[in-house]
């Protein structure tokens, strides 16, 4: 099977133990050192990954998303953050992934110039929306749960996001996670299996 692992890398909305929101430059020290985390594991594992990024993390940190962008694949992470991506990076940016809670407008999704949406998990990997293209992406769950519903699909795609890393338990999670897929399939990023399954139509 293929395996689509996708990172949504965003700015931290946490608070201090006081109650104090913490500034931007903090909420992005905070997910800098937890993406460095996710790096290490994904290199681990040979992934290839696509990231999510929001416009504010990539014009916070330009040479670190470059460096991303060099092995992964670059999404964005909010409808009108393509034009900054792409200038920050140097190349074309596909898909989108909407905020949680924000229901993507095909229309002007399409209009923007992405090729693809990827949102919540459906029993179909991909559809078209909109004319559009979805492709569906569940929660990373435990081990067990992955060997039961997943192992035996012809394409699995799952995500996250870098602030969950900010604990112990759900780093270890992916890592048996992914150690288990890699055994089992081929990781991709989402733009390769998209045109994959495009030049097979």
């Amino acid at each position: 099977p293929r395996i689509l692992i996708s990172i949504d890398l965003e700015e931290l909305h946490l608070q201090t133990g006081k109650g104090r929101a913490l500034s931007l430059e903090e909420r992005l020290q905070m997910s800098r050192k937890e993406l460095e985390n996710i790096i290490t594991l994904l290199d681990r594992y040979q992934v290839r990954a696509t990231f999510f990024v929001t416009a504010a993390w990539a014009q916070a940190d330009p040479e670190l998303l470059r460096q991303v962008s060099r092995k992964h694949e670059v999404a964005a992470y909010g409808c009108m953050e393509k034009k900054v991506l792409e200038q920050v990076i140097g190349r074309r940016i596909y898909g989108c992934r909407m905020p949680v809670g924000i229901r993507p407008d095909y229309g002007v999704l399409k209009a923007v110039g992405y090729l693809y949406h990827s949102g919540g998990q459906r029993l179909r990997p991909m559809t078209i929306e909109g004319g559009m293209y979805e492709i569906y992406a569940g929660r990373i769950r435990s081990l067990w749960r992955t060997k039961l519903f997943l192992g035996r699909q012809g394409v699995v795609s799952l995500r996250f996001s870098v602030h969950e890393f900010l604990g112990t338990a759900f780093p270890l999670r992916v890592g048996k996670v992914l150690e288990y897929l890699q055994r089992k399939g081929q990781f991709m990023p989402h733009i390769e299996w998209l045109q994959e399954q495009l030049s097979d139509e």
